[in-house]
């Protein structure tokens, strides 16, 4: 993989001027302003996944440290919506609003109301254009795909449920109330639509297309987030309650299911435990519903056209590096793989799996910071003032740790 250095100092003063006077006009004005307006550099409009959008506001908010600094104006309306406007004639956004971020507006962003005439720049996805009904994307749109994302089935943490199997996820999902398992009121099953990526993802897996779950559609991943953590009591409503979310939309009070899989003969969490945080299981391919980010973007040639796409696309990938912006990280940080801490791959959705090794691994780096209290003996600190050499087996200094490759 051909890393290319990119520089991003920080440009606080411009940016805190003028993330200064957008909060003064959002405080005095009741409408939003229109997001065409925001006044913040290099703008790049994305739309898609709102499984995704926790880790979006943490990149959004790197990105303004870039040379030159990204905005990110984001509609979090699901995947499918996402691959819609870039496989379409005309990528245009629906009206609506959207968030953006400063430098002093946190996670939460800010709002803009979106102009109809608005064209896409980036359409992001947790699944595949295929799993959206397409065939093939236009000749100048390429799907550029990033970091891996887990979806899980959700409980409350109070709930006794363990484990659900394909097949009782087959039956729970597919018949609702005449499943016959342990979740047998389907009004307490929150789910996502067709739109989804989450749920086309799962529906793949399990073979209930996601149009045709017998649930109530909940709304994104907030809803069925605040759903789940509202299901705590009595015990009969913790155990009957579930729900789908991306992991990197977890909050508070919720617990992933393991999940078994067909053919598998035990289900697996995607940590070595259920409150662990390393993901081995899903990096090694264990736990089986993943699948990387799909970043869809009109190019010229193979390159994206937008140069603000292509900034942010390079930097998602892993093509550009940089000192102000540590990636793995953010992504560790949000329960999202970095490619190159998977032992795996897959080329279509949910499809069969194929052993991986990245030409620079990040597997310490990614577990020094998702799970630092369990970090592996091997995982030797290297390189800068560690003064250590690494040993034959794991020659290579990646990331401040010794590394296989």
């Amino acid at each position: 993989m051909t890393q290319t250095p990119l520089s991003l100092p920080r440009h606080a003063s411009t940016l805190a001027a003028a993330a200064l006077s957008l909060g003064l006009a959002h405080t005095a004005h009741a409408q939003n302003i229109p997001c065409n307006d925001v006044s913040l550099p290099n703008v790049v409009f994305i739309d898609g996944s709102s499984a995704v959008g926790p880790f979006v506001a943490k990149i959004a908010q790197a990105l303004l440290n870039a040379t030159p600094p990204v905005s990110v104006v984001y509609k979090s309306e699901g995947s499918c919506n996402g691959v819609n406007y870039l496989a379409s004639v005309a990528p245009l956004f629906p009206s609506g609003t959207a968030q953006y971020w400063t430098d002093v507006s946190g996670d939460a962003g800010l709002t803009c109301d979106i102009q109809p005439t608005t064209p896409v720049d980036i359409g992001v996805s947790d699944v595949f254009a295929t799993s959206c009904g397409y065939a093939g994307l236009p000749a100048n749109v390429k799907d550029f795909h990033g970091p891996i994302q887990t979806m899980t089935f959700a409980v409350n943490e109070n709930s006794t449920r363990q484990v659900i199997s394909a097949e009782a996820a087959y039956l729970t999902f597919g018949l609702g109330d005449d499943g016959g398992t342990p979740w047998s009121d389907h009004t307490k099953f929150f789910v996502r639509d067709q739109t989804s990526g989450t749920q086309q993802m799962i529906a793949r897996a399990i073979g209930v297309p996601a149009a045709r779950w017998a649930a109530p559609t909940a709304g994104g991943s907030a809803a069925v987030r605040t759903a789940l953590q509202a299901a705590t009591a009595p015990q009969n409503t913790a155990d009957l309650s579930i729900g789908i979310l991306g992991l990197d939309s977890y909050g508070p009070g919720i617990r992933a299911l393991a999940y078994q899989h067909y053919d598998q003969d035990c289900g697996y969490t995607p940590s070595s435990s259920a409150t662990a945080t390393d993901l081995v299981n899903t990096r090694d391919g264990h736990y089986y519903i993943w699948g990387p980010i799909h970043m869809l973007t009109k190019t010229t040639g193979s390159h994206p056209t937008n140069l603000n796409a292509k900034t942010v696309i390079d930097l998602l990938q892993g093509t550009a590096v940089s000192d102000a912006v540590d990636l793995i990280t953010i992504e560790a940080g949000r329960g999202v793989v970095p490619e190159c801490a998977m032992r795996v791959s897959r080329d279509t959705e949910v499809g069969p799996l194929m052993s991986y090794m990245p030409e620079q691994s990040c597997e310490c780096k990614f577990l020094s910071v998702a799970d630092s209290a369990n970090l592996p003996a091997e995982c030797t600190p290297c390189g800068g003032d560690a003064g250590t050499t690494c040993p034959a087996d794991r020659p290579a200094c990646n990331y401040g740790f010794c590394e296989v490759q």
